[in-house]
C-alpha cells in the first residue's frame, strides 16, 4: 500500500483588493489635497481620510477620491 502526497486547496480569500487612493477637498479651484488613502473603495477612503483628518460632517460631502494605478 502507498502512501500518495494528496495536494490541498489554499483557502480563497474573500476581501476586496485594496487600491491607492488620493482624496482631496473640494473648497475652489483647485481642490486641495488632503491626503492618500489605502482602502477597497473611493467611499471607504473619504471616510478613513475624514476621520483621520478630522474633517466636520458639513464638508465630508465635498471630500473626493480618485483611484492612483
Amino acid at each position: 500500500m502507498s502512501v500518495g502526497m494528496r495536494k490541498t486547496s489554499k483557502p480563497t480569500s474573500k476581501k476586496k483588493p485594496e487600491y491607492r487612493w488620493r482624496v482631496s477637498l473640494i473648497t475652489g479651484t483647485p481642490a486641495r489635497f488632503v491626503d492618500f488613502s489605502i482602502a477597497p473603495d473611493a467611499e471607504t477612503a473619504e471616510k478613513q481620510v475624514a476621520e483621520e483628518h478630522k474633517i466636520s460632517e458639513t464638508l465630508r460631502d465635498r471630500l473626493v477620491a480618485i483611484r492612483e494605478d
